[in-house]
C-alpha cells in the first residue's frame, strides 16, 4: 500500500508541474474587438429581417394552394 501511495503522490506532483508549465507558457488572451453601436444596430436589424422572412415563409408553407394563388394574384395586382 505504501508503494502505491508513493506512486500516486509522484504522479500527482508530475501532473501539477505539467499543468503549471502549460498555464505559465500559454499565450495571453487576445483583446476583444469592440463593436460600435451602429454595428450592433445593423446586426439586430439583420436578425429581425431574418426572423420576418422565416415567419412569412412558414405562413406561406401552411397556406392551401387556393390561398397561395389568391395571395399571389393580390400581390401582383398591387404592383
Amino acid at each position: 500500500m505504501g508503494k502505491l501511495m508513493n506512486r500516486l503522490n509522484i504522479t500527482a506532483l508530475m501532473v501539477s508541474v505539467l499543468m503549471f508549465c502549460s498555464l505559465a507558457y500559454s499565450p495571453p488572451p487576445l483583446p476583444k474587438k469592440e463593436i460600435d453601436y451602429s454595428e450592433l444596430i445593423r446586426l439586430q436589424k439583420e436578425r429581425e429581417a431574418d426572423f420576418e422572412v422565416k415567419r412569412i415563409a412558414d405562413a406561406y408553407a401552411k397556406m392551401s394552394d387556393r390561398e397561395r394563388v389568391r395571395g399571389d394574384a393580390e400581390a401582383y395586382k398591387i404592383r
